[in-house]
This record gives structure tokens, sequence and C-alpha cells, in this order.
């Protein structure tokens, strides 16, 4: 193959995966502050920041821990204990979450709140290592969301 023809299969893939995304339902501000608003005084808020234009990976990445939550968490998740969100931090609304969790990139974000207020957070920066080893990160997201429940070694904002 020539780097022309890579070239071009790659562009295309970009713009597949652009179309596929902007096809994807976004969190709107009035459903984050409502799904908080009849939350319990302690809860764990899973976040997975994103840009608008998705690779192939940060979708997997999504997708991924969305499952590993919603299988594993169905308990806690029905009593909102554990909340699940995708949020676009490009929106004007949601670029502060750059600064407030120190996002690199493309992040899933565990942030324990009391009383509506951010009390610890961690960065999930080991899905993108991870993301190829299903099991790993089936491990990985499990062993950090019991973490955050049980309120242990999330990072102090």
């Amino acid at each position: 193959m020539t780097r022309t023809t890579i070239l071009i299969g790659l562009l295309l893939a970009a713009v597949v995966t652009s179309a596929i995304a902007a096809d994807q339902p976004e969190a709107k501000p009035s459903a984050l502050a409502t799904a908080t608003t009849n939350a319990p005084n302690e809860q764990v808020i899973a976040y997975y920041f994103h840009g608008t234009i998705r690779c192939v990976e940060c979708l997997k990445i999504e997708r991924r821990a969305r499952e590993v939550i919603e299988q594993r968490f169905k308990t806690e998740l029905a009593s909102k204990r554990l909340v699940f969100k995708s949020v676009n931090y490009e929106q004007p609304e949601n670029t502060h979450f750059l600064q407030d969790y120190k996002l690199p990139c493309p992040s899933l974000v565990l942030v324990r709140q009391k009383n509506g207020k951010d009390a610890k957070w961690k960065l999930m920066g080991d899905t993108w290592k991870l993301i190829e080893d299903s099991e790993k990160f089936v491990h990985y997201v499990e062993d950090e969301v019991n973490k955050s429940l049980l309120d242990e070694k999330a990072a102090p904002r």
C-alpha cells in the first residue's frame, strides 16, 4: 500500500468516526443538574469526558466503562449512590471540567461527592493503557469504582 492510500483510509476513518460521534446523545446542563438534585448525601459520579470529535478508542473506553458500571453496580446505580455521565468538555458550559479535573485528553474520572460538593476525585489514566486487554480493563474500572464507593484512595481535590 502506498502512503497516499493509507492516508486516505485514515482520513475516511476519521470522517466516519466524527459522523458517528455527532449522532451520539450529549448530557445537557439541565440533565447534569437534575441527576444530582435527587441524589443521596454521598455519591460517586463516574464521568466520561470527551471532545466533539471522537476516535474509535475514545468511544471504546466510554462504552466499556459504561458496561462495567451498568453490569457490576446495578444496586448502586438504582439508588443513585453511583451515577455515570458522558460529558463533552468542548461545550462552553463544560470547559471548566478541563481544569477542575486536570484532563489531559478524553478521560474517565471518578468523583466522590458529599452534600453535592466534590470531596475527592480520581483521573483513571490507565484506561488508555488497558483498553485492549478487556479483563484488566474490567478489573481496573471495577476496583477503582469500589474504592471510590468505599471512600478509599481517591485523590483529594
